[in-house]
Formats: structure tokens, C-alpha cells, sequence
């Protein structure tokens, strides 16, 4: 197992988090990023602050992006039974704004699984209010 990368910036998780154990060095540069089970769904989020605004004051898109492809990266993994993949695809629709000091948490479904590829989809959010919708593609390294 490879040694997990600490962010450069120290957060205390929420109540009932954890932190996420990053091994991706560009995902620990916009961490920390946290994680917690609820009724055996895994749930991810994180704060957003200065490093992840655009010009305007909001949360850069490219930042959900990121944090997109970490953890649909994570459930695809899950799916997979473990096994390695790798973003063929990553969509995703902007609902509305998040400013710094929100805390955006990310649920994940996976959709379907062949031997090859994984089908994710998620719903982020900030408290009730929907930010953004994202559906990806997975190659599952080693399989044809």
C-alpha cells in the first residue's frame, strides 16, 4: 500500500468524518478532503476556501472537477473489487454556486459494471441544495 500524502493545509474533519487518506499528490495540494459512512453509503466532502474560488468568489469548477474525479475514482475502485482504473470519461452539469466556507459533500452511485468498465454517477451538494451533477466512465486496468 502506498504511504498516504498529507495536505498542506490542516482542517479538523466534521462531526462523524474522517479524514480521506490521499495518495494522488494534486489531490492532496486541494485537500484535506473527508469521508464518512451512513447506512453503508460512502459520503465524501470537503471545505472550500481561498485556494479553490475562481475570480468571481466561487468555487472554481475546475476544483469540483477535481474532487470529482477522486472519489466517482474511489466508488469505480469499489466496484471494480478493488482492482486499478483509470478516467475514460468525466461529465458533469454546474447547478449552482458554492462559496469559500461551504462544506460540499459528494454522494456516489455506481450505475453498472461490466468486466471492463464502471459506470458512476454523483450529486454534490451543499446542505440541501444541489451544486452539481457528474456521471464517468472506468477502465478497469487489465481487463478486455
Amino acid at each position: 500500500m502506498r504511504t498516504p500524502i498529507p495536505s498542506p493545509v490542516t482542517v479538523e474533519p466534521p462531526q462523524g468524518w474522517t479524514l480521506s487518506l490521499l495518495h494522488d499528490p494534486f489531490e492532496a495540494h486541494v485537500g484535506p478532503l473527508f469521508e464518512r459512512e451512513e447506512e453503508g453509503e460512502r459520503i465524501f466532502g470537503f471545505f472550500a476556501d481561498e485556494r479553490h474560488l475562481d475570480d468571481q468568489g466561487a468555487v472554481h469548477e475546475g476544483m469540483l472537477m477535481t474532487f470529482a474525479d477522486a472519489f466517482l475514482g474511489s466508488a469505480a475502485h469499489r466496484g471494480a473489487g478493488g482492482k486499478g482504473c483509470v478516467t475514460l470519461s468525466l461529465q458533469a452539469s454546474f447547478l449552482a454556486e458554492a462559496k469559500a466556507g461551504d462544506f460540499i459533500e459528494c454522494r456516489t452511485h455506481i450505475d453498472r459494471t461490466t468486466r471492463a468498465i464502471i459506470f458512476v454517477s454523483a450529486r454534490f451538494s451543499v446542505g440541501d441544495e444541489d451544486v452539481m451533477t457528474a456521471t464517468s466512465l472506468w477502465k478497469v486496468l487489465g481487463e478486455r
